[in-house]
């Protein structure tokens, strides 16, 4: 994570918090955000002209007020949905803490909620392989929900902060964050994959795609995904799209040959580090918009996968495969993909999972995929219901 400049180790990351605010814990920090005023912007066609205006407005409040300030929140997976920022100098970096600190310290043992068979999931996938023969798309991102009914007065705040505290002490390598949006909704999740972090010009993002089950051995995982054509084709959608993408954002790219293997609680993944020098006066929101969606959570050609999105999946992404995160007014930042996550609204609460589907997949293999990553929050949901 990007250098944090204001910090108080002193503070309490949750004291007086509301389901509104942002919490972001990646690396040793938590940046918790609140008060100052929302900005509900469209990206659309010209996300990078949207974002430096954002930045823009950024730093004017900077220069009127004398505060620091940090524009952070979710951005949607469609960008020509409202993005749901915030403004504001009421922006601290705290010590973030791993250890979890509700009550209840056998949660582990405790049994979670299932995890469903989805049918119609594995119709959706056989759809999108006649997609993919028919070259009508090379990758679609298919994902499937889970809707389990919350308790009768359950508080969205509680519920979501018992959530995260789980999803840091369980997913230590992971930006975990929680962040309410304009409905009321709150979000809530552990992402395994940054989009872009930035600290004094210098660019990182690492895609993951490629996927496996962490219930297979590490040696057998590291040697499938790196024999599989399927796997390193999926893997290489996604490099080539931003090592194009970021042609205008950032000088030289460095990024290896061939991924490498990355782990997180319940997967093993492709990842690539791909790395460079923002061009002077860009920043970490405008090089996060330039490549989102990716095809980690979309597919490709971009336009193409979108729509067959729109047309398999029961339900609307919303935030879902959108970005979280944060930019201040020296252009660092970091943003990370809203996925291995919850949204809770309502008397619901909402798991979503997807799996990239290419040549070569298997509905019974993807769906199998998402059930795997459902297991992040699911863990973490045990006792609660």
């Amino acid at each position: 994570m990007t250098s944090p400049r204001n910090t108080d180790p002193t503070l309490d990351e949750d004291a007086g918090f509301s389901a509104a605010d942002l919490l972001f814990d990646s690396g040793r920090w938590t940046l918790r955000a609140s008060g100052g005023y929302t900005v509900n912007p469209v990206f659309g066609d010209d996300p990078v002209g949207v974002a430096g205006g954002l930045v823009d407005e950024l730093r004017r409040v900077e220069a009127r007020t004398g505060d620091h300030q940090v524009l952070c929140g979710l951005i949607p997976f469609d960008v020509n949905e409202p993005a749901h920022l915030r403004i504001t100098g009421d922006a601290q970096f705290v010590p973030r803490r791993y250890t979890v600190n509700n009550g209840s310290s056998d949660w582990r043992e405790t049994r979670r909620p299932p995890v469903p068979d989805d049918p119609e999931y594995r119709t959706s996938v056989r759809r999108a392989l006649d997609a993919i023969g028919a070259k009508e798309v090379d990758k679609v991102v298919l994902s499937r929900v889970i809707d389990y009914p919350l308790p009768p007065g359950a508080s969205h705040r509680d519920l979501a902060e018992t959530v995260r505290r789980r999803l840091t002490a369980t997913n230590p390598g992971a930006d975990v964050f929680r962040c309410g949006d304009a409905t009321g909704a709150v979000w809530v999740g552990a992402s395994p994959e940054v989009i872009a972090d930035v600290r004094s010009g210098h660019f990182l993002t690492h895609p993951l795609a490629g996927s496996l089950p962490r219930t297979v051995p590490e040696e057998v995982a590291d040697e499938h995904l790196h024999s599989s054509d399927k796997d390193l084709r999926e893997h290489a959608f996604v490099v080539r799209h931003i090592v194009s993408a970021l042609s205008g954002v950032c000088g030289r790219l460095s990024y290896p040959e061939r991924p490498t293997l990355f782990s997180t609680d319940t997967m093993w993944h492709l990842g690539s580090r791909i790395q460079g020098d923002l061009v002077p006066g860009m920043t970490a929101l405008e090089a996060a918009v330039s490549v989102h969606p990716t095809p980690a959570v979309c597919g490709t050609p971009t336009g193409d996968a979108a729509k067959l999105i729109r047309s398999l999946e029961r339900t609307g992404r919303e935030f879902y495969s959108g970005l979280v995160g944060w930019t201040d007014s020296s252009g660092d930042g970091r943003w990370a993909l809203v996925l291995r996550g919850a949204r809770i609204t309502g008397d619901t609460l909402r798991l979503q999972a997807g799996a990239g589907i290419v040549e070569g997949s298997t509905p019974d293999a993807e769906h199998a995929e998402t059930a795997a990553k459902f297991g992040t929050v699911s863990r973490c949901l045990a006792g609660l219901f």
